[in-house]
């Protein structure tokens, strides 16, 4: 869905005309008030001479207003352009208000702008000035702006504090005429958040509390906020409730000048109208009036999309005429502008159409024009949106030229594509060259075999490599159906008998019969590449045709993509490190209290009450079996700070034994448990999106000891939004997670066995093979795959971790040199002596 604009804090308020300021400045506010944007804007720049050379006080209001007005245009260097002159006018007055403001205005338009830490910077001095005269509705509306920051950086728990804060103050304002309509868009902010981390009893709560006294709140407030309500209906399955909410801010939006908002809330309704009710007939008529609406207004990129989503719908009822009009006029307009997205969502609507008619070679090429749009522009690094678009996602064009690929193998060239189709966020952060399947080949050593898969629509494939030798094998039926990976995900995970063993070996059938590489004799390492649901498997329990699980010969590392490979390895610590050198950081034991207690249990949830007794016993047995010093952060030190603020940094082993939740239907809430920083919180998180800014660097393997820390929203083309990926995104060099529910205690024990074989010089997959295979011919209850086979490596599993020079090796060393040089000492005392003597005893000589 297309989001209607909605500030989520970006609140500026209109102040006053100044004392005896031209009435036109007056008329110029009354303009802005109305939403006469343009026309307002006009008005003021019209005043500004005047105003430079007469009147400072109301020259300083009127840049404030320009800079709102630049804002709400999404002209943001002109917003903060005047802002900044606002902000010296106000302050050369000793005008504190006003400066206050001016400096908000910044705040804001470096919001937009993603300027996070330089916005919180501006923020956090307006705060400071509306408090130091008492303005109470600056500092409710500075504090929305602060929890929208946080908001964006998924820093939740901030911003829920943020928006209390306002709240509080609100409250206190008592009845003063401002107080009540910042209330409410302090409340829409908290619904705001409340839907992005899963609390949609909470939103519609309080967006059920907004609609039923909406008088403080304008008509396009009212609107955003139902086009939001409509969304959240939308994402709970409801499309009948989210079509009437659509219906009612469209009849608020009818007149408005905010023609914007009004095309966006038609495109809702057509998205709805066509994906969820099938009334295609419907969807083009919405997207018809949002067409000439855009036209009418002048906004050739909102034309644009009106033209993809007209096109698209037409295609789906087999207009092939009309469709083709439809792309082919969006695509001469976003070449005419140089907007990218829309230039390839154009050429893949032209390339399907030519791919139904059979015309291949110009399928293929508008494919690869597509592709090459959209790799023009790299993307940044962000979580992906809740929100399906009606139009395509980037995977589909990878998939649509894949797929005629597939007709003519060519290992080299599926691969080249199937690479640029796979995690593209990841790769950009990792900064590596584009693969080719020969650097790949040159990287894996002898006795390993890659296999990269790939699932289309259609058709699905695995491409195998190893040093010497590569190809295509072609999946039957598509692979292995999501019944028979959660037949498998359900009895490993859960079950107690053997079942297991029957969906390893049929899936183990589809996915891993054909490959030739792995009958080879000395293969014995596997690194797979999955794709789409095939992420959820743990390889090391498929049965390739032998009888038993792989487990049994391979060792087993997964890759989000075969780029890794190429990463840089000149920062590795291979030499022998001082035993004074930090070798572990681990964070266990997180400290739980009551629910009562907790501000952050409004958006923890109660999941991750149960206490992890045997954490703590975890990160010691762990330290005890490194010969390097280990830094332990339990119970109340378990803070989210330490590890925030570098704590890991260059320190080769990084362990979390704690709880996690894996967020299936959104990245943004994926979380990690640390005790509070505060006494008054019951929990502080660490949100998925955060874990991605953390400084990694040197951290040779990251231990995730948590519940379904490899599990998350599965995303086409980017795969699961998982822990490991992000831990490996902030420098870590492999990570190990899990695919599902580990209990407390063999969780300890397999751990311990873990780092035993990691210390003993064993390459990190296989040491994590041997505590697997130790669990499974142990003969117990913990030979069932539920207590082991969740444990899955990402990332470098070939190399071993750095090694520790122990204190007694050390010790031995030093004496040994203090010995042989003792012993050289002595040696030189000798010869030296042994030179005197003779210097001084009768010479021999001839007899005469």
């Amino acid at each position: 869905m297309r989001l209607c604009a909605i500030s989520l804090g970006l609140i500026s308020l209109l102040t006053g005309a100044a004392r005896g300021a031209p009435p036109a400045l007056a008329e110029a506010r009354a303009l802005q008030q109305r939403g006469a944007l343009r026309e307002a804007q006009k008005a003021y720049e019209a005043l500004l001479p005047e105003l430079r050379s007469s009147d400072p006080a109301a020259l300083g209001a009127a840049l404030n207003a320009l800079s709102q007005i630049a804002s709400s245009q999404g002209q943001y260097d002109s917003a903060a352009a005047r802002a900044r002159e606002a902000a010296d006018v106000h302050r050369a007055l000793g005008d504190k208000g006003g400066e206050a403001h001016a400096i908000q205005l910044l705040g804001v338009a470096e919001i937009y702008q993603a300027h996070y830490a330089s916005a919180l910077h501006q923020l956090d001095t307006a705060l400071a000035l509306a408090r130091t005269i008492g303005d109470r509705e600056r500092e409710v509306a500075v504090l929305n702006n602060v929890g929208s920051i946080h908001f964006h950086q998924a820093r939740y728990l901030d911003a829920l504090r943020a928006y209390r804060e306002a709240l509080d103050s609100a409250g206190q304002a008592g009845a003063a005429p401002w107080s009540m309509r910042l209330r409410r868009i302090t409340l829409t902010n908290l619904a705001a958040l409340f839907q992005r981390v899963g609390h949609e009893d909470q939103a519609i709560q309080l967006y059920g509390e907004l609609r039923n006294a909406p008088e403080a709140l304008t008509p396009n407030e009212q609107a955003r906020l139902l086009s939001n309500l409509g969304d959240l209906y939308q994402s709970l399955g409801d499309p009948i409730k989210a079509l009437e909410t659509y219906r009612v801010a469209q009849r608020l939006l009818a007149g408005n000048e905010h023609k914007q908002a009004r095309i966006r809330v038609l495109t809702n309704i057509g998205i709805v109208q066509a994906l969820d009710l099938g009334d295609l007939p419907v969807a083009v008529a919405a997207f018809t009036d949002a067409l000439a609406l855009a036209e009418q207004s002048g906004d050739r990129r909102e034309a644009i999309l009106a033209h993809l989503y007209r096109g698209e719908s037409l295609y789906r009822q087999g207009d092939a005429g009309g469709a083709t009009r439809n792309f082919e006029a969006a695509l001469a307009t976003a070449r005419q502008l140089g907007t990218t997205e829309e230039q390839w969502k154009a050429l893949y609507g032209l390339g399907r159409l030519a791919r139904s008619a059979h015309r291949d070679e110009m399928a293929s090429t508008h494919f690869r024009d597509a592709l090459s749009a959209i790799e023009s522009v790299r993307a940044q690094l962000q979580l992906a949106s809740l929100k399906t678009d009606f139009l395509a996602d980037k995977r589909d064009v990878y998939d649509a030229l894949l797929e005629i690929l597939l007709e003519r193998p060519d290992a080299a060239a599926f691969f080249e594509v199937l690479e640029r189709a796979r995690a593209r966020m990841f790769q950009d952060r990792l900064a590596v060259a584009q693969p080719t399947l020969a650097a790949v080949q040159a990287r894996l050593e002898a006795g390993t075999v890659l296999l990269e898969y790939w699932v289309g629509p259609r058709s699905a494939a695995v491409l195998w490599a190893t040093r010497e030798a590569a190809g295509i094998a072609s999946l039957p039926a598509v692979g292995p159906t999501l019944g028979e990976i959660s037949s498998l995900l359900n009895e490993a995970s859960a079950g107690t008998t053997d079942g297991w063993k029957r969906p390893a070996a049929t899936i183990g059938a589809r996915l891993l019969g054909g490959i030739p590489a792995l009958g080879r004799p000395d293969a014995t390492h596997l690194i797979v590449v999955p794709d789409g649901a095939l992420g959820e498997i743990p390889f090391e329990l498929l049965d390739a045709g032998t009888g038993s699980p792989i487990i049994e010969r391979f060792d087993v590392s997964y890759l989000p993509s075969a780029a890794v490979l190429l990463r840089d390895s000149s920062d590795r610590s291979r030499f022998w490190a001082p035993p004074w050198k930090r070798q572990l950081v681990s964070f266990a034991a997180p400290r739980i209290q009551p629910a009562s207690h907790s501000a952050a249990m409004e958006l923890g949830g109660a999941e991750l009450s149960n206490p992890l007794p045997a954490s703590a016993e975890e990160a010691r047995a762990i330290a005890r079996t490194c010969p390097g010093r280990a830094q332990l952060f339990l119970g109340n030190e378990n803070l989210k700070r330490h590890l925030v603020e570098g704590a890991a940094t260059g320190v080769p082993l990084l362990h979390l034994a704690t709880h996690a939740v894996a967020d299936m239907a959104s990245a943004e809430r994926s979380r990690i448990l640390f005790s509070p920083d505060r006494e008054q919180d019951g929990a502080d998180y660490l949100f998925l999106k955060e874990v991605y800014d953390l400084d990694l660097r040197g951290v040779d393997l990251a231990t995730l000891s948590a519940c379904e820390t490899e599990r998350g929203k599965l995303v086409r083309g980017e795969g699961a939004y998982a822990f490991s990926r992000a831990l490996l995104s902030a420098g870590a060099r492999a990570a190990v997670t899990t695919l599902w529910r580990v209990a407390d205690e063999p969780a300890r024990d397999f751990m311990a066995q873990l780092y035993f074989d990691l210390n003993r010089g064993k390459p990190k997959a296989e040491a994590l093979r041997l505590a697997k295979l130790r669990f499974l011919r142990s003969g117990t209850a913990l030979r069932h795959p539920r207590y082991w086979a969740a444990f899955i490596l990402t990332g470098d599993g070939l190399s071993p971790i750095p090694r520790v020079l122990s204190w007694s090796t050390l010790l031995g060393v030093v004496g040994m040199v203090l010995l042989g040089g003792s012993v050289a000492a002595i040696l030189v005392r000798n010869a030296a002596a042994s030179r005197s003597a003779g210097r001084s005893s009768p010479g021999g000589g001839t007899r005469p």
